[in-house]
Order: C-alpha cells, then structure tokens, then sequence
C-alpha cells in the first residue's frame, strides 16, 4: 500500500505533472524560502507575481536584510497577514548576522528561524537540500486522508502526530524533493478540495475514501471556523495639504501598517451617530471641521475577521492637535504601507473630495 503509494505519485509527477511556477525546482534556499513565506495562507496565483517582485527588488538574503523596513512592507502590500512579513525581514537578519548570509542547510537551523515552523523546515530542507524531511500542508494533509481514510482531525495535536509520522514513513530514500513537490502539485490540481478527479486520479483503484464513497468528508477538523464582523470607521482629515496618519503598533490585524484616524465600533454606524459619539468627541475636541465626503462602505474578508470600512473626509482650517499622529503630505501618501482596505479606497476615492 504504502510502496504503491509513493511510486505512483513520483511516476504521476514525472509523466503528467505539468504545473508550474517559478519557484518549482529551484535548489537556492532563500529563494524557496521567499516562496514558502509568500505562499503561507496565499493562493499561487496571487503570491506569484509578490515572488518575482521579491527577488527583482532583493535578489539575495543580504540584500532583503539590508533593506528599509518601510520598503518591504510597501512591497508586501496587498498580501495579508503582515506578521510574515516582519518576521521575514527578523530571518534575513538573523541569517546575516548569526551565519555570515549563508542560508542554515539543517532542519534544526532552519527552524531556528524567526517564523518558521515545522512545515516550512521541511519543505527548504528538502527542496533546497534533498534531506529527508516530509513536508504537511494542507493538500497533503488532504490526500493522506483520503487515501488512507484517516478520520482524525488534522487540527489535534493527535492528528499531527499520526500524519507525521505516516508522511515520514512514506518518503522514499534519496527523493524527498521529487516526492514532496509531487504530493502538494497532486493535492493542488487532482485530489482537490472540492470535486477532485477521482476517476482519472491514478491513486483511485485504492483510495480507502473513494472506494467507501467518503471523499468529501475528509480531511476531518475539530473546531468551525468563527468569523468575528469588525466595524472601522476612518476620520481622513485634512490641514492644508497634509493628512494624518499613525502606524498600527498594537498586537492586532496590520500591525505596523499606517492607517487614518479610526473609530471601530461594535456593530454599523451612519455618519451624523458617529460625529454624536463620545469616541468621535474625544478625538475631535474643539477641532472645528467641515465633512467634505463620505466613501462608499468596504469589505475585507480576512481568515477569521470580515471589516467592513467607511472613510469620512474632513477638512480643517487650524492645524489639529492628534497626539499619535503624523502629519504627511498627501502626495506622499504612496510612501507608506497600508492595508488592502485603505489602499483601495486610496485607489478609487474621488479626487475633488479629497
């Protein structure tokens, strides 16, 4: 079963295989580094051209260590989940000072990193080494329960350990590289997570869960996925030709991010309630304003959190007093970071309002 398995896959991935991207078969650990932290909660297709962006702007590891925080968070605008990206630029660095810019050839060293974890190990150990390190994504994680029907949730920490140790006993001597790219491509275009091709899946004569009809109820997770609602509601306000910003320190989405002044609520406010509220009035205090336009409402689906986002646009004669705030010639507005819902708002907005 299990030799039938992992032979299959490997004459799959030689024969029929025809996905591609830019960073399959590459031996250079920091650019399949690069790739691994990109493509972490990133479809392909987005984190793609963020690839080519990365190694155009910072072809090595010493060059990325080296650079402006600001620049790179600038880069990286756009794909989520910013703590990737902090902790990318903490890994460069280490690299640098810690192991004289040569990328770590261990699965330990590599570990040691700033946001790395066991999976991504795996996967540049294998990829950029060939060491025997079976990597556990989420297509993996797909096409072991299937084939095998496991019905353990893979969220447990039950779960991990028995798919980690059948992705280990699987991975044949010498080939971790081959077999590894093999089993994520397999996962991605035929054992997919909604109508996968069972019928031209080569692994189906014996597939435990298309064989019992069970395809679609594996892989088995304990815990439902909570969505929380956010309400932003942002104050652009305007002295001049100056606009106010802060970046977001806090342990929260966007951190270290700009952003405008914000107003969160619990639940949808229309504009003359929130000019009403206390939040609006602690931050405002004598600021004598003119509202020169609302924006139509936003949403950003995140993981775990939908915001749904209005900007009110307010002009003021005096130069305000906003303790945390900067102010920033609009213009050079495109010099910071911000997140995917400003940004488009700063796309889109109507110029005569703003």
């Amino acid at each position: 079963m299990n030799k039938f398995f992992t032979e299959t896959l490997l004459d799959w991935n030689n024969n029929e295989n025809t996905r591609s991207m830019p960073w399959k078969g590459e031996k250079d650990p920091y650019r399949i580094w690069l790739s691994e932290i990109i493509l972490q909660q990133t479809r392909v297709e987005q984190g793609w051209t963020y690839y080519e962006k990365f190694i155009l702007n910072y072809p090595t590891v010493q060059d990325l260590a080296a650079a402006p925080e600001e620049a790179v968070f600038r880069l990286w605008q756009g794909l989520g989940y910013y703590a990737r990206c902090k902790n990318m630029l903490a890994a460069a660095k280490q690299i640098v000072s810690m192991h004289h810019g040569h990328f770590p050839n261990t699965y330990d060293a590599i570990q040691s990193l700033k946001g790395i974890g066991p999976y991504t190990s795996a996967a540049i150990a294998s990829f950029a080494f060939n060491l025997p390190h079976a990597v556990l994504d989420g297509n993996v994680f797909r096409v072991l329960s299937r084939f095998f029907d496991i019905d353990t949730p893979i969220d447990t920490t039950a779960g991990k350990k028995q798919f980690t140790q059948l992705a280990q006993e699987l991975l044949p001597h010498g080939q971790s590289a081959s077999y590894n790219q093999s089993i994520m491509d397999f996962g991605a275009v035929v054992c997919k997570p909604q109508q996968p091709a069972c019928k031209s899946c080569p692994l189906s004569k014996k597939c435990k869960a298309y064989q019992q009809g069970l395809t679609s109820l594996l892989p088995v997770k304990s815990k439902k996925l909570v969505i929380r609602k956010r309400y932003f509601y942002y104050l652009v306000v305007q002295h001049q030709d100056n606009i106010y910003i802060r970046k977001r320190t806090e342990n929260d989405i966007w951190q270290n991010l700009h952003e405008f002044i914000l107003l969160e609520t619990t639940a949808p406010e229309d504009p003359a309630t929130l000019q009403a509220s206390t939040a609006f009035k602690d931050i405002m205090k004598d600021i004598r304003y003119n509202i020169d336009g609302t924006s139509a409402p936003l949403k950003q689906q995140l993981t775990h959190q939908t915001i749904y986002s209005q900007f009110l646009l307010l002009s003021v004669n005096e130069k305000p007093e906003l303790p945390g705030y900067t102010a920033v010639p609009k213009e050079q507005l495109d010099h910071y970071a911000f997140p995917k819902t400003i940004t488009d708002f700063l796309k889109n907005r109507e110029l005569t309002l703003f």
